[in-house]
């Protein structure tokens, strides 16, 4: 889908919200409208000037929309999308009109049970980690963001961050096409909730979803800043972890899977880490051990089970291993997770192997 026709679905929204601390100016020049034209609707004299409050903003109906179609967008799957600083104008649109639903407003309420219920819900799907079960998810907390909860909002778009995240790191799916996603929604998320520590792992997840050099650095420093507000956030100290080992820092990456594994022992992402330390020490039994306790807590997960039989293949386990491996391509239920789970088994092959 084009960008123009994505920018299509916007023509029924009617209101901006310039955040308190911006100018018109730098929101004008985010969306890619004409200062003067957005100042008429904002009646602000100054559109240098920060504003000291949050400004709700009526526009009319396609104005964004005509605005973009102008100047000729690229599509978002094609257009550098970027980390948290320079997105593509698709982004920048999609985050404007979920930072309108995730402003609240005056008929913003506190969270009611049945809400408390479908993030509850929505956790579950994604904690089982399969690739349908991760759709579910995504489709369960998008329902949740209609809601007038400030606080169930941001969680929702929290979660959904989360999961478009993985699309890539778990099932295969195309960077291109999951991490705007992923970004759009954590930063919706830390628009309506700053200080929440699932929105800043869903930010961390999508900039480091690429797994270059400079992506996980950034990655590292947006985990770093919530560890150290808030040193209980199990599962960015999960993530920590995975994102130390992947830059080779082995001790750093041991103590933030420790620190993790206090406070959410039964967290998937922390044990699975866990286990690739193990490994890496020559503690097969102690890695087989702690996979043996992820894939009970995720037993639909087959990318578990391809680690399982990564370290069944590396002890020369080549019988556990291969048996190991067709049942995880036998859950699998993407082509592009099946293709995902066999170069990874590929590369364990390569290392431990020489194959």
């Amino acid at each position: 889908m084009s960008l123009q026709s994505l920018c299509g679905m916007l023509t029924d929204m009617s209101m901006l919200i310039i955040p308190a601390g911006q100018s018109l100016r730098m929101v004008a020049e985010r969306l890619g409208v004409p200062v003067d034209e957005l100042q008429k609707h904002a009646a602000v004299a100054d559109p240098e000037a920060t504003l000291p409050i949050e400004k709700r903003v009526e526009v009319p109906d396609g104005f964004l929309r005509s605005r973009a179609t102008a100047r000729q967008l690229k599509d978002a799957v094609v257009a550098e999308s970027g980390r948290k600083g320079g997105m593509n104008m698709w982004l920048a649109l999609d985050i404007e009109q979920k930072r309108t639903r995730a402003s609240g407003g005056m008929k913003a309420h506190g969270a009611v049970d049945a809400e408390l219920e479908a993030l509850r819900e929505a956790r579950r799907a994604y904690c089982r980690f399969s690739a349908d079960s991760n759709e579910l998810a995504i489709s369960l907390y998008d329902q949740i963001t209609v809601t007038l909860s400030i606080d169930v909002r941001a969680k929702a778009f929290a979660g959904q961050a989360c999961a478009f995240a993985q699309r890539y790191r778990m099932f295969g799916e195309p960077l291109e096409r999951s991490r705007p996603q992923a970004l759009s929604a954590a930063k919706a998320a830390l628009l309506a909730a700053p200080k929440l520590s699932d929105a800043h792992l869903g930010m961390a997840l999508a900039i480091g979803a690429s797994g270059d050099a400079a992506a996980l650095a950034e990655a590292q420093a947006e985990l770093e800043q919530v560890v150290a507000a808030n040193p209980q956030a199990g599962e960015c100290w999960a993530e920590l972890g995975t994102i130390c080992l992947r830059q080779g820092r082995i001790p750093d990456a041991a103590a933030a899977v420790e620190i993790a594994l206090e406070h959410a022992p039964d967290w998937m992402f922390a044990l699975a880490t866990a286990a690739d330390l193990a490994l890496g020490h020559g503690e097969t039994e102690r890695a087989i051990e702690l996979l043996g306790a992820a894939i009970e807590l995720a037993p639909e997960c087959a990318n578990l089970l391809t680690q399982l039989a990564m370290v069944f293949k590396a002890t020369k386990q080549d019988s556990q291993a291969n048996a190991t491996q067709t049942k995880a391509l036998e859950m699998a239920t993407t082509d592009n997770q099946k293709l995902l789970l066999n170069s990874l088994f590929a590369k364990t092959l390569a290392q431990y192997c020489g194959v």
